[in-house]
């Protein structure tokens, strides 16, 4: 399957541009626009399956073909500072989105597998579930964007994991790897199955930065340069990305699982000129 083998890598930028766009492909076609939080967006669309099956990143994508939209959809720009702040989502799919898609800077939420699962009811997002295998969650853009303006990202997160009992009953440490999945760090339309972005060859990589989750909220402040380790560009070009993903730790040689209870809010950029209303 494309998405664990992206997520395995903690950090290919096959984990994002492609996969997830096939997650929203009936949103983007099925609708013209969501709200700047979350909107109404389409009718279908969601958060498990997709296209990529089960472990994929959409609900309702099934059977779209991501090459017939991405890449030739235009790349969009990013003049807001304000992303995602929860205060609406659509309850259909139980997904928070922004932006006017095919018009505007836009994405939305997306968690994996099924037994990660979000909430918005309380006017944040709320991840909870069963880490038991590769397992996250992130935010789809709807095209390559450009955030250039802006110098970083931030986010309002906590999160604590607990021991299941399951195997042995070890935990990691509460953290996530936070990457940003970039066209220099994809692979490429002529070494992929999916038609890409991408423009790396071989051994590719995104950009990552390891963020620790306090077990109170925090406002944690993430500038473009703190993401390194990509492949064959370390490092990021914010004129130029296709997603952001979070992965929870997972040992693949080990049968433990443990629980997460993860709540994020107020996804935003920062050091930049935009407005502090959300994009539109």
């Amino acid at each position: 399957m494309l998405f664990r083998r992206a997520a395995k890598v903690v950090g290919s930028s096959l984990s994002l541009s492609v996969l997830l766009f096939s997650a929203v492909a009936l949103l983007v076609t099925g609708c013209a626009s969501s709200s700047s939080t979350g909107g109404t967006g389409g009718s279908t669309g969601g958060a498990t399956g997709g296209r990529t099956g089960t472990g994929g990143a959409g609900q309702g994508g099934a059977g779209f073909d991501a090459g017939s939209t991405f890449p030739t959809c235009t790349p969009t720009t990013a003049v807001a500072a304000l992303i995602l702040d929860f205060s609406t989502f659509n309850a259909t799919s139980n997904q928070a989105m922004f932006g006017v898609f095919g018009t505007s800077f836009a994405g939305g939420t997306y968690q994996y597998p099924g037994a990660i699962t979000s909430n918005f009811t309380g006017g944040t997002w709320h991840i909870t579930g069963t880490v038991m295998d590769y397992s996250g969650f992130g935010i789809y853009l709807s095209c390559k964007s450009n955030v250039a303006r802006f110098t970083g990202i931030q986010m309002d997160i906590s999160g604590t994991f607990t021991s299941n009992g399951i195997d042995d009953g070890g935990i990691p440490a509460a953290r996530v790897t936070m990457g940003i999945s970039q066209p220099a760090d994809q692979l490429d339309t002529a070494h992929s199955t999916e038609v890409t972005w991408g423009t790396c060859t071989a051994n590719c990589n995104s950009p990552v930065l390891n963020v620790p989750l306090p077990s109170t909220t925090m406002t944690v402040t993430m500038p473009w340069t703190s993401f390194v380790g990509g492949t064959p560009i370390d490092g990021l070009d914010p004129a130029a990305i296709t997603g952001i993903f979070l992965v929870f730790p997972w040992n693949s040689a080990s049968t433990a699982q443990y629980t997460v209870d993860v709540t994020i809010d107020n996804i935003m950029f920062t050091g930049g000129s935009g407005s502090d209303a959300a994009t539109d």
